[in-house]
């Protein structure tokens, strides 16, 4: 058991270092913007391509991990991104700026996501909520710390030599970590195993079906989270905060979101983690729509821990819910399969929030566009519910509810 811990600890501060690669977008929108004169949809276009290389490359990643040491996708993880920092200390144009994020999401951060969430949840195989949440601290540490951090290099050294400082720390740190992670002992045994017949589903649609229903939602649900994400700092800057107060947003909603991410695993392991992922979905949908009609610094800090705490409940609940869904030895491709639909949305939430800034002028309609997904989600989810949960009464029992008011 103690040796499980540690894995769980590794898997998680290597997501930390590896989401907070990914979200100093959100930092560095600002001087890009500046100094080339790139319209900030543009700059935002940046984060959408790492996000869906990042899916993309959890899809081929997680089936790797499924078939070999999750050790050598690891280190993939740990140097591409790296690699990829420093060259973007040397940037002059936007191919550049797409090209290395493209490069970090598809072979580097896409080997770190999905493959040790899955890894993860196979060391706590009884509480696969509370190991999740753990490993989505540590992403929730990096969203906060790196890009802080990152803030404090760009106003005091300029964003090249904050790129490139980035990009040698995230070398000196993850490779080590990634030489030290391991599958778990039931894991590495089903890796030598040769797969057997398809596991029937105990639901009313199959595996396949309810794995495409939740990477709908997925999608819509990290649109409604990104916008604030990627937004927020620009949006405190417009209310008048000073660069580090607005970058303190960022870090107050990633603190909150640890404490989220621990709260809503073990909650999902109680309750079922459909259940929480749509408490956590509806309470994200109502605070991203509110952003913009704050109009002080303790507003929009208020607004940032709560949003903080239950987008973190949302990201943990989804993943729990593939990897419930997922077919037998599948669970690191079928993790993969649906984060990626997850970034496809956090991409599409990022840029519709530059773009509807360009064009209007303000946050308003970014945000609306925003809660608007989010509700969409819940519907989704509402539709997952009528297929996957009991009927109570003892004279079906065994079946399925797929209707309401029966």
């Amino acid at each position: 058991m103690p040796h499980a811990w540690l894995m769980v600890g590794v898997c998680a501060a290597m997501v930390a270092v590896a989401f907070g690669a990914i979200t100093n977008v959100a930092v560095f929108l600002e001087p890009l913007a500046a100094e080339f004169g790139w319209p900030r949809a543009d700059v935002s276009l940046a984060y959408s391509i790492a996000t869906i290389g990042t899916g993309a490359g959890g899809i081929l990643m997680g089936h790797f991990a499924d078939r070999m040491p999750v050790r050598r996708v690891a280190l993939c993880g740990a140097l591409v991104p790296g690699l990829a920092l420093v060259c973007l200390s040397r940037l002059d144009s936007t191919l550049e700026l797409y090209a290395y994020h493209a490069l970090m999401g598809v072979v580097g951060i896409g080997a770190i996501m999905a493959p040790l969430n899955s890894v993860a949840s196979q060391w706590l195989a009884r509480n696969p909520g509370l190991a999740i949440g753990i490993v989505s601290v540590g992403g929730a540490a990096g969203q906060g710390i790196l890009p802080y951090f990152a803030r404090h290099l760009v106003l005091t050294e300029g964003w090249r030599h904050a790129y490139l400082v980035l990009g040698l720390l995230y070398l000196l740190v993850m490779v080590p970590l990634a030489l030290v992670v391991r599958n778990a002992p039931r894991q590495a045994g089903a890796l030598r195993a040769s797969p057997g017949a398809p596991e029937p589903s105990p639901y009313a649609l199959s595996r396949v079906q309810l794995l495409a229903l939740l990477s709908v939602a997925a999608a819509l649900c990290c649109l409604c989270m990104a916008t604030p994400l990627v937004h927020v700092v620009t949006l405190g800057s417009d209310r008048g905060l000073d660069g580090r107060q607005a970058a303190g947003l960022l870090a107050v909603m990633a603190a909150s979101g640890m404490a989220g991410r621990i709260a809503f695993g073990p909650v999902a392991d109680r309750i079922g983690s459909l259940r929480t992922y749509m408490i956590a979905s509806l309470g994200q949908t109502l605070l991203a729509f509110l952003f913009p009609y704050a109009s002080t610094g303790a507003e929009l800090y208020a607004l940032s821990a709560l949003f903080g705490f239950v987008f973190s409940g949302a990201m943990v609940s989804f993943i729990l819910c593939a990897r419930e869904y997922a077919p037998a030895g599948s669970t690191g491709l079928s993790i993969g399969a649906v984060m990626f639909f997850a970034w496809l949305g956090m991409a599409f939430g990022a840029w519709q929030g530059g773009l509807f800034y360009d064009l209007c002028g303000d946050y308003f309609q970014s945000f609306a566009n925003a809660s608007i997904g989010g509700v969409a989600n819940l519907l989704i989810l509402a539709l997952l519910y009528l297929y996957t949960v009991r009927d109570t009464n003892p004279q079906h029992a065994g079946h399925w509810r797929i209707t309401v008011g029966r």
